[in-house]
């Protein structure tokens, strides 16, 4: 039978290397989790007035949480898409979030 200074000093041990554990693996991920807005309008594109700028939903590095939102300076139209499936977002006639491949309503 285990003794209780020895049962609890083993379970700080296991404690402690559990963190550890914790720590290592989320040293790994090398994520910055300051950049949220990228704008991606190169210096020639002013011209055109046209705006692009990516941005990362909730920061966890994942390559589906990045949105590219497209304006123009004159109108008041939007256009949000995903950087990796390139499919626009788009509400349904029921208002329901969809994607789709090229943005438009048919």
């Amino acid at each position: 039978m285990y003794s209780a200074p020895s049962a609890c000093s083993c379970l700080c041990l296991h404690f402690l290397l559990l963190c550890f554990q914790v720590q290592v693996l989320a040293a790994k991920e090398n994520v910055d989790f300051r950049i949220h807005v990228e704008n991606q309008t190169p210096a020639l594109e002013d011209v055109s007035c046209k705006q692009l700028r990516l941005y990362q939903l909730y920061s966890d590095g994942d390559k589906y949480a990045q949105l590219l939102v497209e304006r123009d300076t004159f109108g008041s139209q939007v256009r949000i898409k995903g950087k990796e499936t390139e499919f626009y977002l788009c509400m349904n006639r029921k208002g329901k979030l969809v994607g789709k491949p090229d943005g438009t309503s048919k």
